[in-house]
């Protein structure tokens, strides 16, 4: 049997709209039937974890992992993908993405705030140089190209990864979670960052982008501040396809 429900807070929750024309969602807590808002997570049989990003009732997104339990970091959240990539369980449901810039706008804000190590955006022109001068402060190298008029950014923080992140303890439950092959193939690709950082990795080698999509799956995800149990997740998909 799973556990219940728990809320993990976390500050990158969407709010809750304030247009009373949308319907809360069919996501209720249990006991006493109030409207979920949030990131969720319950225990499963075999050292598994369910979680699932919930706005205002209606589900974003929904997956099943191994329990990484050494792992944490305040850069990796389960809401990285969801809000980077618009994602929504059904996407005929309403969201919180209001028009087709919301997620470049929020990697732009995350980028700057800390909430994610590295990531690509697409703004118009003004937005773009508004956001260069925010980054000004901070331990962001991006590179930047026009398309017309709209501006594509790719940035990534300086600092290394072993700055950024307890690898020890990732590489750790990486190494319970997956299969040996899988976990020695994994362990050495993030072993073999441990002294670079995603700025000098993915934003001033060229080509950056490319160079990223290469990457192995346990790196790229820990550059976008993906968690690791989803991400084990997918690489044990992948290997069984």
């Amino acid at each position: 049997m799973a556990d219940a429900w728990m809320l993990h807070p976390d500050y990158r929750t969407p709010p809750v709209p304030t247009d009373t024309d949308i319907p809360p969602g069919p996501w209720r807590h249990p006991d006493g039937g109030q409207i979920m808002n949030g990131t969720y997570e319950r225990q499963l049989p075999k050292r598994q974890m369910e979680v699932v990003t919930v706005w205002y009732g209606y589900p974003l997104s929904h997956w099943r992992g191994p329990r990484m339990p050494r792992f944490s970091s305040p850069m990796v959240s389960a809401w990285n993908p969801v809000l980077a990539q618009g994602l929504a369980v059904d996407p005929a449901a309403p969201a919180p993405y209001r028009d087709e810039l919301w997620c470049d706008r929020w990697i732009a804000e995350a980028l700057l705030y800390g909430r994610k190590p590295y990531g690509a955006f697409t703004l118009p022109v003004d937005e773009a140089m508004r956001w260069f001068a925010k980054s000004g402060g901070t331990n962001l190298v991006y590179q930047a190209r026009a398309e017309d008029d709209l501006v594509r950014v790719v940035a990534g923080t300086s600092e290394r990864y072993g700055q950024l992140f307890d690898l020890d303890a990732l590489i750790a439950d990486y190494r319970e979670a997956l299969p040996k092959p899988l976990a020695d193939r994994e362990a050495e690709a993030l072993e073999a960052h441990r002294t670079v950082s995603p700025a000098l990795s993915y934003v001033l080698s060229e080509p950056a982008e490319t160079l990223f999509a290469q990457a192995a799956l346990s790196v790229r995800g820990l550059t976008l501040g993906y968690p690791p149990r989803e991400t084990a997740a997918r690489i044990v998909a992948g290997a069984a396809s």
